[in-house]
């Protein structure tokens, strides 16, 4: 079987959609002829903990872990957090955040290039050669964020003459929020140089967006030709095997709407609020008769607005969630709410769970950006911008109105949404491992 070397920051214990892509492929990558070996941090920092996705990995996938140098703990000690709180993924995306905290993203966008995790780079280094040689390695993928791993392969692949894929989870340089960060020109030339060579450098590119692939890597590439385009996916073994026929929600009569993931500031659906707001003084909705769940982060800005719309009563805040649990709540909900970010290139990677569902799913975000695309093709998505208040109060008075249809199962027989599968987009990634190894 042939041998792919795969570098990945974030892994088990890791949890959060930043793992999921990595752990499916290395879990899929046999079925094609690839034996996955990987290549990841010895206690890395994390935004959260989940040890169900190492259950998912047969026990002969070998994993080398090494240390890293983490300006976090510097970081951790100026802000104050103590030394077993993790750093928040969404830190930089604060509105109003404290002086400490401005000083600390200044030097972490600044001093740190291309990221923060750039002190792992000589110990992966190091440690991969001697994987490349011990394990004889066929080819090597990269995956980010953060942009460090790319740094890491590259050097591997020079030293070693292997063929090199790099694939971006997110845009590097053009990534939303460093757009409203003040950032030197200096850094931000520096961190462009480094990508502009990474992309040059890689044998092959992929990437999760249609929209970043034409408006952010190809005018950054000399072969456009080398671009793959692979979305994340939904993996139909977690549907089948982490349903539990017995778990109920109280009040089970209720309708009940779900978002799944982080609601950072950059998300807060304030006119979604509104709308919950306008709905029950209408006496359309209750506590007796709705629900909507918010599991995950939930920043304090956004249940400070819930109170302020006085809905907080219609409101189920529940903490990060292990993944396999999170189907219990897909399979009880009666549709779904995708809030992205409003730039045109984010598309959640839970969107794709969302559509195998079948359930009806509320986007809001940026209606000509990536996620919108995608919807729109299924055609069981209402979408609405931000700002679009009527429109987003008149898709949810709709979704509820129409019922609890299919509350208690999945929609089967979505074929469009087949193509998103985990195994199939394996297949595509192992596609492109062999054209290269053969085009040696």
């Amino acid at each position: 079987m042939k041998k792919v070397l795969i570098i990945a920051y974030y892994w088990p214990p890791s949890g959060s959609s930043a793992v999921q892509r990595v752990v499916k492929f290395t879990k899929y990558l046999p079925k094609f002829g690839w034996q996955p070996i990987v290549l990841t941090v010895d206690n890395g920092q994390y935004n959260a903990i989940d040890t169900t996705f190492e259950k998912e990995l047969p026990e002969s996938i070998k994993i080398y872990r090494v240390k890293s140098l983490e300006p976090h703990n510097i970081y951790k000690i100026f802000t104050g957090l103590k030394k077993r709180e993790e750093v928040p993924v969404d830190a930089m995306m604060e509105k109003k955040p404290s002086w400490k905290k401005r000083i600390a993203f200044w030097f972490r966008i600044n001093m740190f290039i291309p990221d923060a995790r750039i002190g792992w780079l000589p110990h992966a280094v190091k440690e991969g050669k001697k994987i490349i040689q011990d394990e004889k390695i066929d080819i090597i993928f990269s995956t980010s964020p953060p942009p460090t791993v790319h740094l890491i392969a590259k050097k591997l692949a020079r030293w070693s003459g292997l063929k090199w894929v790099a694939d971006f989870r997110d845009p590097w340089t053009n990534i939303h929020y460093l757009k409203e960060l003040s950032r030197l020109s200096v850094s931000q030339r520096i961190d462009e140089k480094l990508e502009r060579n990474v992309l040059n450098s890689a044998d092959a590119i992929v990437a999760v967006s249609r929209y970043d692939i034409k408006n952010d890597y190809s005018t950054k590439v000399e072969d456009k030709d080398k671009i793959h385009y692979i979305p994340n996916g939904y993996d139909e073994l977690d549907f089948q095997q982490n349903i539990d026929p017995d778990f109920r929600l109280e009040k089970n009569e209720k309708f009940k709407i779900a978002h799944i993931g982080t609601v950072n500031d950059d998300r807060i659906p304030e006119y979604f609020f509104e709308a919950l707001s306008r709905l029950k003084s209408e006496k359309l909705i209750s506590p007796e008769n709705f629900c909507l769940y918010l599991i995950g982060k939930v920043s304090d800005s956004a249940v400070q607005h819930l109170r302020e719309m006085k809905v907080h009563d219609l409101v189920k805040v529940i903490p990060y969630l292990p993944h396999p649990e999170i189907f219990n709540y897909y399979s009880r909900m009666d549709a779904l709410l995708l809030l992205t970010y409003k730039s045109p290139a984010n598309i959640p990677g839970k969107t794709f769970e969302y559509l195998r569902t079948g359930k009806p799913i509320l986007m809001i975000g940026n209606k000509n950006g990536e996620a919108a695309r995608v919807l729109k093709k299924i055609k069981i998505a209402k979408i609405a911008d931000y700002d679009g208040r009527d429109e987003i109060y008149k898709h949810l008075k709709s979704i509820f109105s129409n019922g609890k249809k299919g509350r208690d199962e999945f929609a089967s027989g979505l074929t469009a949404v087949e193509s998103f599968s985990r195994e199939n987009l394996t297949g595509k990634l192992a596609k492109v491992f062999d054209q290269l190894i053969t085009s040696k």
